[in-house]
């Protein structure tokens, strides 16, 4: 493995933790006291809680794509007639629902809305996607 695809991967599992640890907290703490926040405290935590997934979720995206060609998942069947290649599937939908379901949470939120049952759906979703990580990581399916 040269320096560039370590790096890469780094970068990948390093993003992948801090987006859904940031889901995961925001799900932790939010519901018991995103009523009691000023307006002020809601925005700041709302914006940094965007922030960590807008740019997780590009990194993310930038760093798999590279990391698919690296594995040979760009040949032809590989994605759609492979157990890892629907793993890797799976987890780009897992990805789609994670970005969305934070922003529409986010969204809600910043309007002052509860939004504790997107977040428990977005919870969900993130240790889905690191369950899918460890299955691809030790070759499942």
């Amino acid at each position: 493995m040269t320096v560039i695809e370590t790096v890469v991967y780094a970068f990948h599992l390093l993003f992948a933790g801090l987006w859904t640890g940031s889901v995961l907290f925001a799900t932790a703490t939010l519901p018991g006291i995103g009523g009691t926040l000023s307006a002020s405290a809601r925005e700041s935590f709302v914006g940094t809680l965007r922030k960590v997934s807008r740019v997780s979720a590009a990194v993310l995206f930038l760093s798999g794509g590279y990391m698919l060609t690296l594995a040979g998942y760009t040949e032809s069947g590989v994605l759609t007639g492979t157990g890892q290649g629907h793993l890797v599937l799976a987890m780009l939908v897992l990805w789609f629902a994670l970005a969305g379901l934070t922003e529409v949470a986010a969204g809600k939120l910043e309007d002052g809305e509860d939004a504790t049952s997107i977040l428990y759906g977005a919870s969900t979703v993130a240790v889905l996607l690191l369950l899918d990580a460890g299955a691809l990581a030790t070759g499942g399916l």
